[in-house]
């Protein structure tokens, strides 16, 4: 058996084994929900294949399910707190697997613009070199504020600022994507 699969087995029987027997079961259930646990499951798994590092929105559809930033920011928080889940947490970040590819786009337009230019662009300046509209770009920036990347601001123009952590926010990839499809095979991403 593979490290990371045994590895994974443990913590699986692990939590099977404290859940099975009551203890835990409190602290399990506030920490991730059922829809919590398959996303999981299915990045632990997929990430044990070698060069994989799917996102959570990538597994997420990969499952049939439909996309929520709700599930999303539960699951970031699980995996923030659990690094010792999965190597690829503790080598990438865990923020790394939030953020839908647009996502990623805004980010690194955000850190661009802003260590380039000393400033952040204003929401016509992003729905122009972006596309999309500007409803649908306030809700991704707070979905980023929800998740630590921005912080609201009286003095952007935007709304939102960047967080002290934004810098390392998204890990040695700085918010790059490399997602493969391939015929009828799920979506995954490759580091």
């Amino acid at each position: 058996m593979k490290k990371g699969h045994a590895i994974f087995f443990w913590t699986a029987c692990l939590m099977i084994t404290a859940t099975s027997c009551g203890h835990g079961q409190k602290a399990a259930s506030k920490a991730i929900s059922s829809e919590g646990q398959k996303v999981v499951g299915y990045l632990l798994a997929d990430w044990q294949e070698r060069f994989r590092s799917t996102t959570i929105p990538h597994a997420m559809a990969n499952l049939g399910m439909k996309t929520s930033d709700d599930l999303r920011l539960e699951i970031i928080r699980h995996l923030r707190n659990n690094p010792e889940l999965a190597r690829n947490i503790r080598f990438w970040g865990a923020n790394n697997y939030l953020l839908t590819n647009e996502e990623r786009r805004i980010a690194k337009y955000l850190l661009n613009t802003s260590r380039d230019e000393n400033r952040l662009p204003d929401m016509g300046e992003f729905t122009a070199v972006l596309g999309g509209s500007e409803q649908e770009l306030r809700e991704r920036l707070a979905f980023m504020a929800k998740a630590g990347l921005l912080a609201i601001s009286d003095t952007e123009p935007l709304g939102y600022e960047l967080s002290e952590e934004a810098e390392l926010w998204g890990g040695p990839l700085r918010h790059n994507f490399h997602t493969i499809i391939a015929g009828n095979e799920p979506i995954f991403d490759v580091w």
